[in-house]
């Protein structure tokens, strides 16, 4: 099963459950997860793996946390756009 793709459109919590159902569908590890994930990101939601690093991007904790903070939470999207 592949995941779909997330351009920001979709709000974050119903995308990454999706995501999450794609990953246990396939028994993804988790160092699989945090491959897979940015591959399905587009646009805008793509465009913020400019600014994390490869290590961080690494660990799909710490890749999931900075989507979250830009698009799980609406009163943080100020913050992270600074």
């Amino acid at each position: 099963m592949k995941p779909q793709q997330f351009d920001g459109t979709t709000p974050w919590n119903v995308y990454r459950r999706r995501f999450e159902a794609a990953a246990k569908a396939n028994s993804w590890s988790s160092t699989e997860k945090p491959t897979a994930l940015p591959l399905a990101l587009r646009g805008d939601a793509a465009a913020i793996l400019r600014r994390i690093s490869p290590e961080e991007q690494a660990v799909y904790e710490q890749l999931v946390g900075h989507l979250e903070m830009r698009y799980g939470q609406p009163h943080l999207e100020h913050v992270y756009h600074t």
